[in-house]
């Protein structure tokens, strides 16, 4: 077992590989949905079923694999990346429907999904075709599986969720941040120990780029909210 976090890698924004992830990702979504029009209420539950059963059992085998390959590096595959614990609570959410963990992938996941697929970086280096695929499709069912259920299955945001799930969020900063710490070796889980690598107009220069970060998942956060109410009345 590896001690030193593996290199990020990111593709160049324009690229024809950026725009194949993309493209990809936003029919697969729009396919997933297309689908869910078409059948009966019970078929979309076993394929709710589906879809959760596929976040938890990509999770468990990628951890797996590399601990029993040898390959596992404390410091980069800890799913302790927000959009690896989104990936986690899209799984339970689907088999535990509590408003709590709806609310937290709602508010985690939508904004995981949009900066992932427009500006991706790849955690472990320059990825395998299986690791591109677990990729867009994981980063895909972040959106896939709260809009769904607000689509098919009536979930709904609560008046406080957006601030509550923003105070939650600096309690997840706080706990990794300190896991960075502990673990060491260039961890950089949540992106809290340096600034990411990826072309975002969120991600400045010095210590500043956590401030900023965190103001626009506050920033995230009510835009969603209030699409929410919007769309979903």
């Amino acid at each position: 077992m590896n001690n030193q976090a593996l290199e990020h890698w990111t593709p160049v924004i324009g690229s024809s590989f950026w725009a194949m992830g993309l493209g990809l990702s936003l029919l697969f979504v729009i396919f997933i949905f297309f689908i869910g029009s078409k059948i009966s209420s019970k078929n979309r539950e076993y394929f709710l079923y589906a879809m959760g059963a596929y976040q938890l059992i990509e999770v468990s085998s990628f951890q797996l694999y590399r601990l029993f390959t040898g390959e596992y590096v404390i410091a980069t595959h800890l799913p302790l990346q927000l959009c690896s614990i989104s990936g986690i609570l899209a799984g339970l959410v689907v088999f535990y429907r509590k408003q709590l963990i709806f609310e937290f992938l709602f508010f985690f996941g939508l904004a995981g999904f949009i900066h992932s697929i427009l500006t991706p970086e790849f955690t472990g280096g320059i990825p395998s075709a299986v690791e591109i695929f677990d990729y867009y499709v994981g980063h895909s069912m972040l959106f896939v599986v709260p809009i769904w259920l607000m689509r098919f299955n009536g979930m709904r945001l609560t008046i406080h969720s957006w601030w509550r799930s923003f105070l939650y969020l600096q309690l997840i900063i706080v706990i990794v941040s300190q896991l960075n710490a502990i673990i060491g070796n260039g961890a950089n889980y949540m992106y809290l120990a340096k600034a990411p690598l990826a072309d975002s107009v969120f991600v400045v220069g010095g210590a500043s780029y956590i401030l900023v970060l965190n103001l626009a998942a506050l920033l995230h956060f009510i835009v969603f909210y209030y699409a929410a109410l919007k769309v979903f009345k």
